[in-house]
Protein backbone atom coordinates (compact mmCIF):
# COMPACT_ATOMS: atom_id res chain seq x y z
CA UNK A 1 0.00 0.00 0.00
CA UNK A 2 1.20 3.50 -0.79
CA UNK A 3 1.15 6.19 1.88
CA UNK A 4 0.10 9.83 1.94
CA UNK A 5 0.66 12.53 4.58
CA UNK A 6 -2.37 14.55 5.71
CA UNK A 7 -2.05 17.83 7.59
CA UNK A 8 -5.17 18.67 9.60
CA UNK A 9 -6.56 22.10 10.43
CA UNK A 10 -4.75 21.99 13.81
CA UNK A 11 -1.45 21.35 11.93
CA UNK A 12 -1.11 17.70 12.94
CA UNK A 13 0.47 15.46 10.31
CA UNK A 14 -1.09 12.03 9.93
CA UNK A 15 0.27 9.20 7.80
CA UNK A 16 -2.52 7.44 5.93
CA UNK A 17 -2.66 4.42 3.70
CA UNK A 18 -3.86 5.32 0.21
CA UNK A 19 -6.66 2.81 -0.46
CA UNK A 20 -7.71 4.30 -3.80
CA UNK A 21 -8.55 7.27 -5.98
CA UNK A 22 -11.50 7.26 -8.35
CA UNK A 23 -12.21 10.51 -10.14
CA UNK A 24 -12.56 13.16 -7.46
CA UNK A 25 -12.91 10.74 -4.55
CA UNK A 26 -9.92 9.51 -2.56
CA UNK A 27 -10.15 6.84 0.14
CA UNK A 28 -7.42 6.77 2.81
CA UNK A 29 -7.06 4.63 5.91
CA UNK A 30 -5.92 6.26 9.17
CA UNK A 31 -5.27 4.82 12.63
CA UNK A 32 -6.42 7.87 14.60
CA UNK A 33 -9.47 9.91 13.57
CA UNK A 34 -9.47 12.25 16.58
CA UNK A 35 -9.91 15.88 15.61
CA UNK A 36 -11.02 15.10 12.04
CA UNK A 37 -14.56 16.20 11.20
CA UNK A 38 -16.81 16.11 8.15
CA UNK A 39 -16.15 19.10 5.91
CA UNK A 40 -12.62 19.69 7.22
CA UNK A 41 -10.01 20.73 4.70
CA UNK A 42 -6.76 18.77 4.84
CA UNK A 43 -3.49 19.37 3.04
CA UNK A 44 -2.22 16.22 1.35
CA UNK A 45 1.39 15.43 0.46
CA UNK A 46 1.86 12.61 -2.00
CA UNK A 47 5.17 12.04 -3.79
CA UNK A 48 6.33 15.67 -3.47
CA UNK A 49 2.91 17.00 -4.59
CA UNK A 50 0.84 19.19 -2.27
CA UNK A 51 -2.92 19.57 -2.75
CA UNK A 52 -6.07 20.27 -0.75
CA UNK A 53 -8.89 17.84 -0.09
CA UNK A 54 -12.11 17.92 1.93
CA UNK A 55 -13.48 15.24 4.27
CA UNK A 56 -16.77 13.93 2.83
CA UNK A 57 -17.29 10.75 4.82
CA UNK A 58 -15.77 9.03 7.85
CA UNK A 59 -16.41 5.30 8.19
CA UNK A 60 -14.50 3.08 10.60
CA UNK A 61 -10.87 4.04 9.89
CA UNK A 62 -11.59 5.21 6.35
CA UNK A 63 -11.65 8.83 5.29
CA UNK A 64 -13.29 9.66 1.99
CA UNK A 65 -11.84 12.89 0.65
CA UNK A 66 -13.07 15.14 -2.15
CA UNK A 67 -10.28 16.18 -4.52
CA UNK A 68 -11.25 19.22 -6.60
CA UNK A 69 -9.79 18.41 -10.01
CA UNK A 70 -9.41 21.03 -12.74
CA UNK A 71 -11.40 19.31 -15.50
CA UNK A 72 -9.57 21.00 -18.37
CA UNK A 73 -6.16 19.95 -17.00
CA UNK A 74 -6.90 16.39 -15.90
CA UNK A 75 -6.29 13.48 -18.24
CA UNK A 76 -9.28 11.31 -19.12
CA UNK A 77 -8.12 8.43 -16.93
CA UNK A 78 -8.92 10.63 -13.90
CA UNK A 79 -12.58 10.21 -14.82
CA UNK A 80 -13.36 6.49 -14.83
CA UNK A 81 -16.73 5.39 -16.17
CA UNK A 82 -19.04 3.84 -13.61
CA UNK A 83 -21.59 1.21 -14.62
CA UNK A 84 -25.15 2.31 -13.91
CA UNK A 85 -28.70 1.95 -15.18
CA UNK A 86 -30.40 5.34 -15.48
CA UNK A 87 -33.38 6.24 -17.63
CA UNK A 88 -33.21 9.50 -19.53
CA UNK A 89 -34.05 11.34 -22.73
CA UNK A 90 -32.01 13.04 -25.41
CA UNK A 91 -33.71 16.13 -26.81
CA UNK A 92 -33.20 17.89 -30.12
CA UNK A 93 -35.43 20.21 -32.14
CA UNK A 94 -38.60 19.23 -30.29
CA UNK A 95 -37.90 15.49 -30.59
CA UNK A 96 -37.31 13.24 -27.60
CA UNK A 97 -35.38 9.97 -27.70
CA UNK A 98 -35.62 7.55 -24.77
CA UNK A 99 -32.25 6.23 -23.60
CA UNK A 100 -30.82 4.08 -20.84
CA UNK A 101 -27.45 5.25 -19.55
CA UNK A 102 -25.25 2.22 -18.86
CA UNK A 103 -22.04 3.96 -17.76
CA UNK A 104 -21.28 7.48 -16.59
CA UNK A 105 -18.28 9.74 -15.93
CA UNK A 106 -17.49 13.44 -15.79
CA UNK A 107 -16.50 13.51 -19.45
CA UNK A 108 -19.11 11.29 -21.05
CA UNK A 109 -21.53 8.42 -20.82
CA UNK A 110 -22.53 5.26 -22.63
CA UNK A 111 -26.16 4.53 -23.38
CA UNK A 112 -28.57 2.38 -25.34
CA UNK A 113 -31.43 3.62 -27.53
CA UNK A 114 -34.22 1.87 -29.43
CA UNK A 115 -33.61 3.94 -32.56
CA UNK A 116 -30.53 4.99 -34.51
CA UNK A 117 -29.48 8.56 -33.71
CA UNK A 118 -27.81 11.15 -35.90
CA UNK A 119 -24.17 11.42 -34.80
CA UNK A 120 -23.82 14.92 -36.30
CA UNK A 121 -26.36 16.62 -34.02
CA UNK A 122 -25.92 18.13 -30.56
CA UNK A 123 -28.36 16.77 -28.00
CA UNK A 124 -29.53 17.98 -24.62
CA UNK A 125 -30.02 15.48 -21.82
CA UNK A 126 -32.90 15.07 -19.38
CA UNK A 127 -32.05 12.67 -16.58
CA UNK A 128 -34.76 12.51 -13.91
CA UNK A 129 -32.50 10.76 -11.40
CA UNK A 130 -30.29 13.87 -11.26
CA UNK A 131 -32.53 16.77 -12.19
CA UNK A 132 -36.05 17.08 -13.46
CA UNK A 133 -35.23 19.45 -16.28
CA UNK A 134 -33.02 19.61 -19.33
CA UNK A 135 -29.37 20.09 -18.66
CA UNK A 136 -27.16 22.54 -20.49
CA UNK A 137 -25.11 19.70 -21.86
CA UNK A 138 -23.87 19.17 -25.40
CA UNK A 139 -22.61 15.76 -26.37
CA UNK A 140 -21.01 14.20 -29.41
CA UNK A 141 -22.14 10.66 -30.16
CA UNK A 142 -19.44 8.06 -30.75
CA UNK A 143 -19.07 4.33 -31.26
CA UNK A 144 -22.48 3.32 -32.56
CA UNK A 145 -22.97 -0.44 -32.25
CA UNK A 146 -26.11 -2.32 -33.20
CA UNK A 147 -26.92 -4.91 -30.52
CA UNK A 148 -28.77 -8.20 -31.18
CA UNK A 149 -31.54 -7.08 -28.80
CA UNK A 150 -32.68 -4.47 -31.39
CA UNK A 151 -30.93 -1.69 -29.48
CA UNK A 152 -28.22 0.75 -30.47
CA UNK A 153 -25.28 1.24 -28.08
CA UNK A 154 -23.54 4.62 -28.13
CA UNK A 155 -20.65 6.23 -26.38
CA UNK A 156 -20.76 9.98 -25.94
CA UNK A 157 -18.36 12.71 -25.02
CA UNK A 158 -19.48 15.83 -23.19
CA UNK A 159 -18.38 18.79 -25.30
CA UNK A 160 -20.02 21.58 -23.30
CA UNK A 161 -21.69 21.71 -19.89
CA UNK A 162 -22.75 24.63 -17.71
CA UNK A 163 -21.00 25.09 -14.37
CA UNK A 164 -24.31 24.47 -12.57
CA UNK A 165 -24.91 21.19 -14.39
CA UNK A 166 -21.29 20.09 -13.95
CA UNK A 167 -21.74 20.64 -10.21
CA UNK A 168 -24.95 18.55 -10.27
CA UNK A 169 -23.15 15.75 -12.15
CA UNK A 170 -20.22 15.83 -9.69
CA UNK A 171 -22.58 15.75 -6.70
CA UNK A 172 -24.52 12.88 -8.20
CA UNK A 173 -21.39 10.80 -8.92
CA UNK A 174 -19.85 11.47 -5.50
CA UNK A 175 -23.14 10.63 -3.76
CA UNK A 176 -23.43 7.37 -5.71
CA UNK A 177 -19.80 6.47 -4.87
CA UNK A 178 -20.17 7.29 -1.18
CA UNK A 179 -23.44 5.39 -0.78
CA UNK A 180 -22.27 2.45 -2.89
CA UNK A 181 -25.19 2.80 -5.29
CA UNK A 182 -23.12 2.67 -8.47
CA UNK A 183 -22.91 -0.84 -9.87
CA UNK A 184 -19.46 -2.37 -9.70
Amino acid sequence: MEYIALTTKDNRTITAGLAGIEGELMNVVVKNLSGIRLGDQVICRYKENLFHAYVLKIEDYNLYLYLPIQENMAPKEHFPRYPCCLEGHLLNDGKQFDITIVDLSLNGFGFTAKHALNKNINYKLRLNAMVEKETSLQIILQNEIYLPSNLFRYGSEIKAISQKDLLLLKKYLLNQQLTGKLLK
